[in-house]
């Protein structure tokens, strides 16, 4: 299957298209990072391609010919390639935003690298890296921002976005359906783990009384996003039964209702759609 909006009909997409997992499955590939933008460019430093030899690639830094210049240097001597493209740049590539930006080209990056990625992955931990850009070393570093010091760049990397769904009904099911699509992680009902910080939590009930103690824990969690299906009128009725229950204000404050960008809406899968576009916008914002 190809990605959606790639040129070339090498590019690979999967439910979960992780250009450091991609070059775990291929470690002959190399990894393509953002280093730095100026301008209306817009992907941040630190975001991440890798790309083969054979012309697959997992993931996108720019418009099509920027990607395929990045290719282009494959197989160079150096462990690192420093590419500048825009304004100001070797390279007579100019960019629609008028900007420009560096991408750094990790020639074949150190598998222990991308096993302890992978590792902090799987238990939803964040991790820091220092890496060289003279010969590619990489280790491990306190907390940082992402980002260009010196002749290293820091690459933070959060957990990805989890979603912790409850409800019984259509909605449910659609948004469920429509996050593992994308390859979120998704848990549904009571069985859900402990919310972290990357973690979404939406009650999708017609019966509002069986979110009360869902909504509860969920709003003593680090979980980013809180939010339950409704009116205005039940966010109002729902607040006061929290209230009953404890919950401060300081928590309440966190719930959001209605939910979705879209607003009213009462088909299942629009509603699904607004909620999971809302979820996946906030967690941009705050670890994007």
């Amino acid at each position: 299957m190809q990605e959606s909006g790639m040129d070339t009909g090498n590019d690979i997409f999967n439910t979960s298209p992780d250009p450091f997992a991609g070059l775990i499955s291929r470690p002959d590939g190399s990894l393509a990072l953002l280093l730095r933008s100026e301008g209306g460019f817009p992907r941040r430093p630190g975001a991440a391609m890798a790309l083969w030899p054979d012309g697959v690639r997992i993931g996108r830094l720019g418009a099509g010919c920027i990607d395929a210049d990045i290719a282009g240097h494959l197989g160079a001597a150096e462990p690192v390639t420093r590419l500048i493209y825009g304004k100001g740049g070797p390279i007579d590539l100019p960019l629609p935003c008028g900007g420009s930006v560096e991408i750094a080209l990790i020639q074949r990056p150190d598998p222990e690298w991308l096993r302890q990625i992978a590792h902090a992955r799987k238990i939803r931990q964040a991790a820091y890296w220092r890496i060289g850009l003279a010969e590619g070393e990489v280790r491990m570093t306190e907390t940082a921002e992402t980002g260009l010091h010196g002749d290293e760049f820091v690459l933070k990397l959060y957990p990805g976005c989890a979603l912790h769904i409850h409800g019984e009904g259509d909605e449910a099911t659609a948004l469920a359906a429509m996050a593992r699509a994308i390859g979120l992680d998704c848990h549904v009902g009571a069985n859900s783990v402990t919310a972290d910080a990357q973690t979404a939590v939406v009650a999708l009930f017609h019966d509002h009384d069986r979110e009360l103690t869902i909504l509860r824990d969920a709003l003593a969690s680090d979980a980013f996003y809180i939010g339950a299906m409704g009116s205005h009128r039940a966010q109002v009725a729902r607040l006061a039964g929290l209230r009953d229950v404890g919950v401060g204000e300081e928590e309440l404050a966190k719930l959001r209702g209605p939910i979705g960008v879209v607003a009213p809406a009462r088909e299942p899968r629009l509603l699904a759609a607004s909620v999971l576009t809302e979820i996946l916008s906030l967690y941009d914002r705050a670890f994007g």
